[in-house]
């Protein structure tokens, strides 16, 4: 890794001695010493980048999900994907002009592929329990749900103290400048897991509100709140709630499972840190495999 000169306010020379992706576990630790913006931002820069790494590994080849539909040609879209005449739907709504060999584009019908659409809101702990290495995880983990669904509806959660929106389905950024928002949160003493579920609440029903896609809600939390009350309430007013459970905390497996049950997902339990990006992983495969929903 390149040091930081003068000019741009790096003053840590023991920066040189670790790679990218030590320097995003160490992230918070060597930005308390850094003084100017242009070194803060440079060292989100090379964690940012080294975390979208990690996640490309974990994915490998992107495959983006596709469903058939049926449309007539003057109505199909310009790229629909092998697109092929549908004679029975044209024969069906199209008889008499079938007959009289009269055909127009708006009279044959065809069948053809077309990328199907994915939501998915991440509420994320990022309070105390969340630095280090667990947040540079955590960081891959949502780096690999952004790079498997660039183009869809993504919004992400970070609580703490309270919850903040990072970003919003409806917002087109590059992976990597959301992941540098996710290290510029930071960590807190409480959990208000309460708040991080309703602020994720509210950008489903956004979603809801403005197509007809039902989105997955992922949370990633040890389960244990330190503010607030007990969030079960809300989990029935999610579309789908999957909870990804980190640590090997027992006490808290309880309330993870009445969330996910209450939701109509599924727990998936991540002992081992290392092991979170492959669990999100996971899950992003049963959102592909168009995982059911109640």
């Amino acid at each position: 890794m390149t040091a930081f000169d003068e000019e741009t306010g790096q003053n840590i020379p023991e920066l040189t001695e670790f790679g990218g992706w030590d320097v995003a576990v160490r992230f918070h630790e060597f930005r308390k010493q850094l003084k100017k913006p242009e070194a803060v931002r440079r060292l989100q820069r090379v964690s940012a980048e080294a975390i979208l790494s990690r996640a490309r590994e974990v994915l490998g080849s992107v495959s983006s999900p596709t469903e058939m539909k049926s449309a007539n040609l003057a109505e199909a879209p310009p790229q629909a994907q092998g697109s092929e005449i549908d004679l029975d739907d044209t024969i069906e709504n199209e008889p008499l002009a079938l007959k009289k060999g009269d055909l127009r584009a708006a009279d044959i019908w065809i069948r053809y592929r077309e990328h199907r659409r994915q939501a998915v809101i991440l509420s994320v702990d990022t309070s105390l329990s969340m630095t280090g290495e667990k947040l540079a995880l955590t960081g891959v983990a949502l780096a690999v749900v952004l790079l498997q669904f660039p183009n869809d509806p993504i919004g992400v959660v970070a609580f703490e103290n309270e919850a903040t929106v990072l970003k919003r389905p409806e917002e087109r950024i590059r992976a990597r400048d959301l992941i540098e928002r996710f290290l510029g949160v930071p960590a807190q003493g409480y959990t208000h897991l309460e708040d991080g579920l309703k602020s994720a609440l509210k950008l489903v029903r956004a979603v809801e509100n403005t197509s007809r896609i039902r989105p997955s809600t992922v949370l990633l939390s040890d389960g244990k709140y330190t503010a607030g009350s007990d969030p079960s309430y809300l989990a029935h007013r999610f579309p789908h709630l999957v909870v990804l459970k980190m640590g090997r905390e027992r006490a808290s497996l309880s309330l993870c499972r009445e969330l996910a049950r209450k939701g109509g997902g599924a727990v998936r339990e991540v002992p081992e840190l290392e092991s979170l990006p492959s669990a999100m992983y996971g899950v992003v495969k049963d959102l592909l495999r168009g995982f059911s929903r109640r």
